[in-house]
């Protein structure tokens, strides 16, 4: 697995993660973010396109990285249920 593409999913996740708990990250009010669950919403997006440009060229572990990130960030988004 490339740790690089690891850490950009895991780190999207975590921003994405921490938005759904209602936390925006340091600076995102005075860029124009003042919505967590709309923040969240852009970076599981984010990481949607990220898959839709990558298909078919992942490894199997990186595939599966991110099919685990994705479907977790949109089960807690959907539900709205913390970890």
């Amino acid at each position: 697995m490339n740790p690089h593409f690891a850490s950009l999913i895991l780190g999207l996740a975590a921003q994405a993660n921490a938005a759904l708990d209602g936390q925006l990250p340091p600076g995102a009010e005075e860029a124009g973010a003042t919505d967590a669950r709309q923040l969240a919403q852009t970076l599981i997006d984010t990481i949607a396109m990220l898959e839709a440009k990558t298909q078919g060229q992942l490894e199997p572990d990186e595939a599966k990285l991110v099919e685990q990130a994705l479907t977790g960030l949109r089960f807690r988004f959907a539900t709205g249920k913390l970890h």
